[in-house]
């Protein structure tokens, strides 16, 4: 869930009857009336760990898992209900890659993405090149001494550089990537 530019909530999620990627963007503050529901993703099973923020250009920005191609992708929303005018991007397809997404907005304007590269296991963190992510991303490990970065959350700390939180399967523990 993120705050629109408007003030209300939006809300990206995975429609689990039909393993679609959905956006709810509340008619009100309460999301108790008005409410527009968008399919958003609906090749194959799609929309497991959707994460939302709101780009620089005041419209929504979606991470989340393709299950049916293992991949990460990412919808830039051309409106505040994501109903219309909407780019998907698969950011990243090498391997079983973007469970645990976790999606913020860098300093620059450009959305700034953690994950979980499974095949790997390990942390990964894509800088997008535009705001849909569409061309000049830069796919980096944060961190190979993992053997699963689950439940991945991301933030750009005070410096400007990105901050994650993950659980680090193999031992346990909670960490921290900066």
């Amino acid at each position: 869930i993120t705050i629109g530019a408007d003030g209300l909530p939006v809300i990206s999620y995975r429609d689990y009857t039909n393993l679609d990627l959905k956006v709810a963007k509340c008619g009100n503050a309460a999301c108790s009336a008005g409410n527009t529901l968008t399919t958003v993703d609906s090749t194959g099973d799609v929309g497991s760990y959707a994460q939302i923020t709101i780009g620089a250009d005041g419209l929504p920005v979606i991470s989340y898992w393709d299950l049916t191609n293992n991949d990460l992708k990412v919808v830039k929303c051309g409106n505040a209900a994501c109903s219309a005018g909407n780019t998907l991007t698969t950011v990243d397809s090498i391997g079983d890659v973007g469970l645990y997404t976790s999606i913020t907005i860098g300093t620059d304007g450009l959305p700034v993405i953690s994950y979980l590269d499974i095949t790997n296991g390990v942390l990964k963190v894509a800088k997008c090149g535009n705001a849909a992510c569409s061309a000049g991303n830069t796919l980096t490990t944060a961190d190979v001494a993992v053997n699963a970065a689950s439940y991945t959350s991301i933030t750009i700390g005070e410096d400007g550089f990105p901050v994650i939180s993950y659980f680090d399967d193999a031992t346990d523990d909670l960490k921290v990537a900066k």
